[in-house]
């Protein structure tokens, strides 16, 4: 009988994926905690402590619910990948909500942060694009090479 392989090339891509997603998001985060680890009950506007909340859960959906839904279509859970566009669109989404809120307040955005912080670039636009662009792919070859 001949060794079968327990996992196939997609499965090592996807692991590996969810690694580099996990790692660098949370070096980002350590490097800027105050970005993220913030107190949005702290805020007398409800509104915006409803986006502050909304970010908060879409910044922890796409640094650790993404790659462990990557995790666990590597082991054969081919299903869980239905669940990467909430783990990829709430984050973009929320800071979306965010600026567009400060502009109707303020009468100005603020992308400046982009600029002065360009590794934000990667975790508020590439990462959630990679990560749909992992979900399409998959999904495309689901039905045809996976029996789930």
């Amino acid at each position: 009988m001949p060794n079968r392989r327990k996992l196939e090339k997609i499965d090592y891509i996807t692991t590996l994926l969810g690694v580099i997603i996990f790692l660098v998001f949370w070096l980002v985060v350590a490097t800027f905690p105050n970005f993220f680890f913030f107190n949005p009950t702290g805020n007398s506007d409800v509104l915006r402590r409803f986006e502050l909340v909304l970010s908060s859960i879409g910044w922890v959906l796409m640094s650790t619910g993404a790659p462990i839904l990557l995790f666990f279509y590597s082991s054969g859970r081919h299903k869980f990948r239905n669940f990467l566009p909430i783990m990829a669109l709430v984050w973009p989404i929320s800071l979306i909500i965010s600026q567009v809120t400060t502009y109707v307040q303020t009468g100005e955005f603020y992308f400046a942060y982009l600029r002065n912080f360009p590794i934000f670039i990667f975790t508020d636009i590439a990462l959630p694009i990679l990560i749909m662009a992992i979900w399409y792919d998959l999904r495309e070859i689901a039905p045809q090479n996976l029996s789930s």
